[in-house]
C-alpha cells in the first residue's frame, strides 16, 4: 500500500501553503473534524462541499484531487466555498486519495465523503458523539435516483451479534433491490487515530470500503450504524474515482478472506456479484462456474435472480 504523503496545496487564497512533513507532528485539538472527498473535479463536487460546509458542527473540507490538470476548474467550481485542496500525481485512485486525505487532516476525527452524495446537517454533531476512539459510526441513507428509498432496514449491530461480521453483514443479499442491508463509505467517520492504524488497501480495484470495513473490525475497533439518515447517495452518476469494476477483481478478493466471512454470505457474493458481473461480460462459462459454487453453499433466492440478472445485461448491450 502506498501511503507516501505528496505536496498539499491550499486552494483559500489567504491561507499558507501546507507543509505535509510537519503534519503528523502537529497538535489537533479535540474533537475536530476533516471531510475527506476524493474526486476527479466532477460539477457534483460542489454539492458535496457545500453540504460540509452547512454541518451544524463546524467541519473542513477537504478535497483530494486526483486529476492535478483540473486544478484550475475546481477552483472556480469552488470559489467562495472555504476548502482545503490536495492534488495527487493522478490517477492513483479512490484508497490512495482517502489516505492522502487523512494524512493531510489536522483534526481528531475524520470522514468520507464521495463527490457525488451529500451530507445532512447534523451528520458531523450527530456522530461524533458516539465516535469514541475505537468506534467508527455509520447511519441510514436515502438512495436517490429514479426512485428514492432509505436503506438499510436492518442496521448492523456489531461483530458479537447475530449478524456475523461487518463483510456477513454487507454480502447479504435477500433482496433484489439493495434494501436490507446497506453500509457506504459517505456515511463513515472515525478518529484520525483509527483511519492512520488501518489505511485503506490502494491495491485493490474495487471493494475497497467493504476491505477496510473488515480490517478495521478485525484490528478491534466496533463499527456501530445510527438508525438516523444522514446521507443522500445519489445513484447513476459518472466519472467516479472509482476503478473499473472486474468480475476476476471480485472473485481474487472473496478468495483472499478464507475464513472472514460465512459461507452464506459468500455464496451471496459468488452468484449476485461475481456470477453477474460476469455474465454481464459475457464471459459465460466463469459466471457459470460462480453461479453453481454459489449454489451449491445455498445463497438467498434473491441473491441468485441479481446473478441473473447479468445475463440481461449482456443481451441488451449486445442488442
Amino acid at each position: 500500500m502506498n501511503t507516501t504523503p505528496f505536496p498539499l496545496m491550499s486552494s483559500l487564497a489567504e491561507a499558507p501553503t501546507l507543509d505535509y512533513r510537519t503534519l503528523n507532528g502537529a497538535a489537533r485539538p479535540a474533537e475536530t473534524l476533516t471531510a475527506i472527498i476524493p474526486s476527479v473535479g466532477r460539477v457534483t463536487l460542489k454539492r458535496a462541499v457545500r453540504s460540509v460546509l452547512r454541518q451544524s458542527r463546524k467541519t473542513t473540507a477537504l478535497v483530494v484531487l486526483d486529476r492535478p490538470a483540473m486544478r484550475s476548474s475546481v477552483e472556480r467550481l469552488l470559489e467562495g466555498l472555504p476548502h482545503v485542496l490536495v492534488l495527487t500525481p493522478g490517477g492513483v485512485g479512490g484508497a490512495a486519495a482517502r489516505n492522502l486525505g487523512v494524512q493531510a487532516a489536522q483534526s481528531s476525527h475524520i470522514a468520507f465523503l464521495d463527490d457525488d452524495d451529500e451530507w445532512v446537517s447534523e451528520k458531523s454533531a450527530m456522530q461524533l458523539v458516539h465516535a469514541g476512539r475505537d468506534t467508527l459510526v455509520s447511519s441510514r441513507s436515502l438512495l436517490v435516483g429514479a426512485s428514492s428509498r432509505v436503506v438499510p432496514e436492518k442496521l448492523y449491530r456489531g461483530s458479537d451479534s447475530p449478524d456475523g461480521s461487518v463483510v456477513d453483514y454487507v454480502f447479504d443479499r435477500s433482496t433484489v433491490r439493495l434494501r436490507r442491508h446497506f453500509l457506504q463509505t459517505s456515511s463513515l467517520l472515525c478518529s484520525r487515530d483509527i483511519a492512520l492504524q488501518v489505511p485503506w488497501d490502494d491495491s485493490l480495484p474495487r471493494h475497497q470500503d467493504w476491505d477496510w470495513l473488515r480490517r478495521v473490525e478485525r484490528a478491534g475497533h466496533r463499527v456501530q450504524m445510527l438508525p438516523e439518515v444522514l446521507v443522500r447517495v445519489h445513484q447513476g452518476t459518472h466519472g467516479s474515482i472509482s476503478r473499473t469494476p472486474d468480475w476476476r477483481a471480485s472473485a481474487a478478493w472473496v478468495e483472499s478472506l478464507g475464513a472472514d466471512i460465512g459461507s452464506h454470505s459468500r455464496a451471496d457474493f459468488l452468484t449476485s456479484v461475481i456470477a453477474r458481473d460476469a455474465f454481464a461480460s459475457r464471459a459465460w462459462l466463469s459466471g457459470a462456474r460462480h453461479l453453481a459454487a454459489g449454489l451449491r453453499a445455498k445463497p438467498h433466492p434473491a441473491a441468485v435472480v441479481v446473478g441473473l440478472s447479468g445475463v440481461i445485461r449482456a443481451v441488451n448491450r449486445a442488442g
